[in-house]
């Protein structure tokens, strides 16, 4: 995905293969394994059929709780991002 990301952005789940334990995720992207947090894990499972940035932070909130003194929206925009890079999600 090329330029900024905003709450509207949509974005999809897309990896080949993954593995979950404990709430962490090894996702498989081609030849790359990507380890993901509890929370990214969340992030990835909540896009599996698409979601916008907006949509993924009320879920990340409502499961993890709000982050102190921090803009949701802005921190998932950076989040998805990361996986974005890593082919773990796709733009939608």
């Amino acid at each position: 995905m090329t330029g900024p990301l905003d709450a509207s952005s949509m974005v999809v789940a897309s990896y080949d293969d993954a593995l979950v334990r404990d709430g962490e995720m090894l996702a498989l992207v081609g030849s790359e394994v990507v380890l993901l947090s509890e929370l990214a894990s969340a992030l990835v499972s909540y896009a599996r059929s698409g979601a916008s940035v907006a949509s993924l932070a009320d879920s990340l909130v409502a499961d993890f709780g709000a982050p102190p003194e921090a803009d949701p929206i802005a921190l998932v925009s950076d989040l998805v991002r990361e996986l974005l890079d890593h082919g773990v999600l796709r733009a939608a």
